[in-house]
């Protein structure tokens, strides 16, 4: 069977408009939509603190169901080596700096003409709980750490999801979930790191997202990075965790602090993987991680992130969009 191939050529010719109307009705899809109340959660919030030590990675050849839901629930994540062809990760990079780029002009007063870079959907500002304020502010946000939502790029945005079906994701998260999968506009995002790498916070992503949720997120770097390689990657507490850590000692309310980590987690230390481009590395709300910290950095970081969700079971204050 062939598959969708993601390149320069095949991004710049995409139809524009009709991508950016496809975006918008992914969003409106779930504008009145609410999670359920009381959802059949994977991983259940049920006080105890840590399950099983460990990294476990495969290859693409053996990613199926059955492997992401062994991996998640002994030790919280996953790594599938070589998930993606390098052609992906050559053709995403360019595309990447010209995105962000644009996004970063576009937030100075002076937007761009539509292009695949950057075209964003036109009900992305009023689908915003705060209209304006809250757009601003998460434009800011993801400017300073070196990220742009992926849906600001439709002609991406569709091109991911092209290149994620192709690839069998949208089944395996499918049968993984239970349900149909969802994505966030908030937490699918294009990302550059910055130099020099700022200390950020040991984290959950479910102290903001919730935790009556079922998520799996793919992030994808798409070069190499992480270990001693000179780009940045992530360091990571290689544990199932089945709650909220506290945020006692920590800079934010919604981060760990770093002697938590050291200490509170019987020995078993953080570990800082290497990764290949087009290696995918899996993950839910409750496992701790934070962007590589600690050595000299002197080479970029490129990846993609994107977190799924049952689309009964999905955060609301990521702002929602079907699949």
């Amino acid at each position: 069977m062939s598959r969708f191939q993601l390149s320069t050529n095949t991004l710049e010719t995409r139809d524009l408009a009709q991508d950016n109307q496809i975006v918008v009705d992914r969003i409106e899809r779930y504008r009145d939509r609410q999670p359920a109340s009381s959802p059949d959660l994977i991983v259940a919030n049920d006080g105890r603190s840590s399950g099983t030590p460990g990294l476990p990675e495969i290859s693409a050849q053996d990613f199926s169901c059955e492997a992401l839901r062994q991996a998640l629930s002994e030790h919280g994540s996953l790594i599938v080596r070589s998930l993606f062809p390098d052609e992906l990760c050559e053709a995403m990079i360019p595309a990447i700096d010209r995105t962000l780029d644009a996004a970063e002009h576009a937030t100075r007063g002076n937007p761009p003409d539509a292009n695949a870079y950057y075209n964003p959907p036109g009900n992305l500002l009023n689908i915003m709980p705060n209209k304006a304020k809250e757009l601003a502010n998460t434009r800011n946000f993801h400017r300073d750490s070196g990220s742009v939502m992926a849906i600001e790029s439709p002609a991406i945005a569709e091109s991911l999801l092209d290149l994620y079906e192709a690839y069998g994701l949208k089944d395996i998260l499918t049968e993984y979930l239970g349900e149909p999968p969802c994505i966030t506009a908030k937490k699918w995002v294009l990302r550059r790191s910055k130099l020099p790498v700022a200390e950020a916070g040991w984290h959950q992503d479910g102290a903001f997202m919730g935790t009556d949720i079922n998520s799996v997120n793919m992030w994808l770097p798409l070069n190499r990075c992480g270990g001693t390689t000179g780009a940045p990657g992530m360091d990571v507490l290689p544990q199932r965790l089945h709650r909220l850590a506290s945020a006692e000692g920590a800079q934010f309310d919604w981060s760990v602090s770093s002697n938590a980590v050291s200490e509170d987690y019987n020995g078993n230390g953080p570990l800082r993987p290497e990764f290949a481009a087009g290696d995918a590395f899996f993950f839910d709300h409750f496992f701790l991680h934070r962007t590589q910290y600690g050595l000299e950095f002197d080479s970029l970081r490129y990846a993609v992130e994107t977190w799924f969700f049952g689309e009964t079971a999905f955060p609301k204050n990521q702002i929602p969009l079907s699949w």
